[in-house]
């Protein structure tokens, strides 16, 4: 009798801890496809209302997962990109605000230096408000997130990408300018060409945009 209890429990913790694999690999399957079709949205978003969707789209998935970094990132960059493409300025710091949020949220999760470069874009996206007079402010603190990022992981292609996009709107007589930005610009392409992410979901954007903007430095 109390070998038969014995093997009966060791198959009820063995059939208990099968249906919590199952369970976890159908949320982790979920959250992968729910991931993906978001970012694949983001890729092909052209509006702020588009952008817009899809920032609420990775909200809802990080308040469905809290301990994941990437659902909150990928709403950032949503954000900032929604900042960018808007031309009511007085709209932007609310956005860039929004994208903030998000970040900081990530960052309690993540250390990751792709989360302080996406912080650098968010200060250069509140430039865009007022380049004359934000642009001394916003741009030395991005510069300065970029070079903290880089002591994480100098081999990362986006920082080069955006430091190259700096150079490339700022003026010659600030430091920047194309030859600058074309020397970055080709010091990220050579990074993207090495660069491989360390995971399906984990960011792999920049690398068109640095060819386009490399080619406007050739014009």
């Amino acid at each position: 009798m109390y070998f038969k209890l014995k093997h009966m429990k060791k198959t009820i913790l063995s059939l208990s801890l099968f249906l919590f694999g199952m369970t976890a690999f159908a949320q982790n399957a979920q959250y992968n496809t729910a991931m993906k079709g978001f970012m694949s949205k983001m890729g092909s978003a052209k509006t702020t209302e588009a952008y817009q969707t899809v920032a609420n789209g990775f909200e809802r998935i990080a308040a469905a997962e809290p301990n994941e970094w990437l659902p909150k990132y990928y709403a950032a960059f949503s954000y900032v990109m929604q900042a960018m493409q808007e031309t009511d300025k007085s709209k932007v710091d609310a956005i860039v605000d929004l994208a903030e949020k998000n970040v900081s949220e990530a960052q309690s999760l993540s250390q990751s230096e792709e989360l302080i470069c996406l912080s650098a874009l968010c200060k250069s996206a509140r430039i865009n408000v007022d380049p004359m007079s934000r642009g001394m402010k916003y741009g030395s603190a991005s510069a300065q997130l970029l070079e903290e990022a880089k002591k994480i992981n100098p081999n990362n292609p986006r920082i080069y990408y955006l430091q190259a996009q700096s150079a490339f709107y700022t003026p010659e007589a600030f430091g920047g300018g194309k030859v600058k930005a074309k020397a970055l610009f080709e010091k990220s392409l050579e990074m993207y060409a090495l660069f491989t992410p360390s995971a399906e979901l984990m960011p792999n954007w920049g690398k068109e945009q640095a060819e386009k903007m490399l080619a406007e430095c050739n014009d």
